[in-house]
């Protein structure tokens, strides 16, 4: 073998056997697109701190990071790709939360025996996590919980809505049994109450790499962006907007997300436009971003969805602040970003329901340069303090490193 071959050889060896090995058990893999997935991909991927296995029952993709796949029972696994899985989903949905966590899961068991994790590192929602929890007590193994959303009020994670009690108090006891756990926002950590090795970590921000170009091409008139959900409630709200600022002459919008549920005229019309431009990449929302005069984070302000927006996070408002534009937080005061956007700044909030209070803002954001520059300001120096993500990684690694530090030394 020539010596700079072996040498290289070796580096990638000894760096190897130094890291940390995290045996992560998750119902989605990290991945480079959006949500908790987009956050774990920039912890443990994008930064490559630790040697990483997943473990996962996912299987919305093919190319996923998956190293040991976890799967239900073939009868119900196979049921679920049928016709009648559908109508069968609450049902399938409880057993997954309710009574697969009761069983030994012969493939993660594996996994921890060929593996040797030195710490088990969990999503916190309603089922896997718990069978994580179970092994990592078994195999006398630390347990560190990533506490991202409330999961047991979300659709789609919960089966029959009277679970959702159960899956809470669950949620709650798994908090308790985390020796290391991390929290997305502070409501989430103040809601799930004293622990003695729980942190805060705001949604990880991108590597971002500012183009020099912008698209599309300004066209003079106020340009506000953007990027996330345009479902459910989100879709809601951002569907008003869109209507509003549609009225004007002044102000334009672009949308950035995928499967916008909006009625089938007005999507039709909002794509011929250049209004939504459905999911785009990172990289490929990056020129977007860039050609926009104010970014839109936006939180809901219907009562039944107070606690998710209490505990939950944005990780756009962390984009959007590294550059360095006026940000716009459309939410209710009680929501987690609108209560740091009052603490540290960064954001100007609008907090109230309708949107002509968005065009309002943005108005009073052209009309005055001083303002623009105010926030502008706001958004850098929240990313360079709170939000910078060298401070954010920089907790993560080293907690878990502390976590295991007495298992190094036995």
């Amino acid at each position: 073998m020539d010596a700079p071959v072996a040498d290289a050889f070796t580096y990638r060896l000894v760096t190897k056997v130094l890291k940390t090995r995290v045996l992560l058990v998750s119902i989605v893999p990290p991945r480079n697109d959006c949500g908790v997935r987009i956050v774990m991909h920039r912890h443990l991927v994008e930064r490559n701190p630790f040697e990483l296995h997943v473990a996962s029952n996912a299987d919305f993709a093919d190319d996923l990071l998956v190293h040991t796949p976890l799967h239900l029972p073939y009868p119900l696994w196979r049921l679920r790709k049928t016709r009648f899985g559908s109508q069968l989903a609450s049902w399938i949905r409880d057993y997954e939360n309710l009574v697969w966590p009761l069983t030994v899961n012969r493939a993660l068991e594996e996994a921890v025996q060929k593996f040797q994790p030195e710490v088990i590192l969990t999503l916190a929602e309603c089922g896997l996590c718990h069978i994580a929890r179970k092994t990592a007590q078994r195999h006398k193994l630390p347990l560190a919980g990533l506490f991202l959303d409330w999961f047991p009020i979300m659709k789609n994670y919960y089966g029959h809505k009277w679970t959702q009690g159960i899956l809470s108090r669950r949620y709650r006891q798994l908090y308790a049994a985390c020796d290391l756990a991390f929290c997305t926002s502070d409501g989430i950590q103040e809601l799930l109450g004293p622990h003695p090795n729980s942190h805060v970590i705001y949604p990880m921000p991108g590597k971002h790499r500012v183009p020099g170009k912008s698209w599309p091409p300004s066209n003079g008139k106020f340009r506000l962006v953007y990027v996330g959900s345009v479902e459910n409630f989100y879709g809601r709200m951002i569907c008003s907007l869109v209507e509003k600022i549609d009225q004007t002459s002044d102000l334009e919008i672009i949308v950035v997300g995928p499967n916008a549920d909006w009625p089938a005229e007005f999507l039709q019309r909002a794509k011929a436009k250049g209004v939504y431009l459905g999911f785009k990449p990172p990289e490929e929302a990056a020129p977007i971003l860039a050609g926009a005069d104010a970014l839109l984070v936006s939180m809901s302000f219907e009562s039944e969805h107070r606690l998710f927006m209490e505990t939950s996070f944005t990780t756009k408002f962390l984009d959007y602040v590294s550059l360095g534009k006026p940000v716009i937080m459309w939410g209710p005061e009680y929501c987690a970003p609108a209560r740091v956007a009052r603490k540290h700044g960064g954001a100007v909030v609008v907090n109230q329901t309708e949107a002509d209070n968005v065009v309002s803002t943005c108005r009073r954001i052209a009309a005055n340069p001083a303002l623009r520059d105010e926030l502008s300001h706001q958004a850098r120096h929240l990313h360079e303090t709170l939000f910078n993500p060298d401070r954010l990684q920089g907790i993560f690694v080293s907690e878990i490193e502390r976590l295991i530090a007495p298992r190094k030394h036995l």
